[in-house]
């Protein structure tokens, strides 16, 4: 065996195992593209309705005992009604702001939450009432 026929052997083997490493990297990038195209998308499902019923019970609750609150301290009339049943979390942890109305005005109760049980009165702790256009009836220091 000559040197040519050697190094000729030798090439062969070189391209035979260059040509199985191709082949199969190309297989598995087939197989990675064929997995991403059949595997179902993932959606992300909107919050079950039980939640949301939840979350609005919670926040009507809420802006319940911070209007009551405004009205034992006769800053807004008995017959002021919940505007909405939506509540804003405020930037200080456990303050909260609701909005009310009567017919003639709108008020925007804000308030801190103390405890858990919103049926004691010292839960709710007002920290401002604003009526739209009026100003600030009050202010908490």
């Amino acid at each position: 065996m000559t040197d040519q026929q050697a190094n000729m052997t030798g090439l062969r083997r070189e391209w035979v195992a260059a040509l199985i490493f191709a082949v199969l990297g190309g297989a598995l990038l087939i197989a990675v593209v064929v997995v991403a195209i059949l595997s179902p998308p993932k959606i992300v499902a909107p919050p079950p309705a039980r939640n949301v019923a939840v979350q609005r019970q919670l926040a009507v609750a809420l802006c319940t005992a911070g209007l009551a609150s405004a009205q034992g301290f006769a800053l807004v009339p008995t017959y002021t009604k919940l505007a909405s049943d939506l509540v804003q979390v405020g930037t200080v942890k456990g303050r909260y702001t609701c909005f009310a109305q009567t017919d003639a005005a709108r008020y925007r109760v804000t308030f801190d939450l103390m405890c858990r049980d919103l049926n004691k009165p010292k839960c709710v702790n007002l920290y401002s009432v604003t009526q739209d256009g009026g100003g600030t009836i009050y202010q908490r220091r």
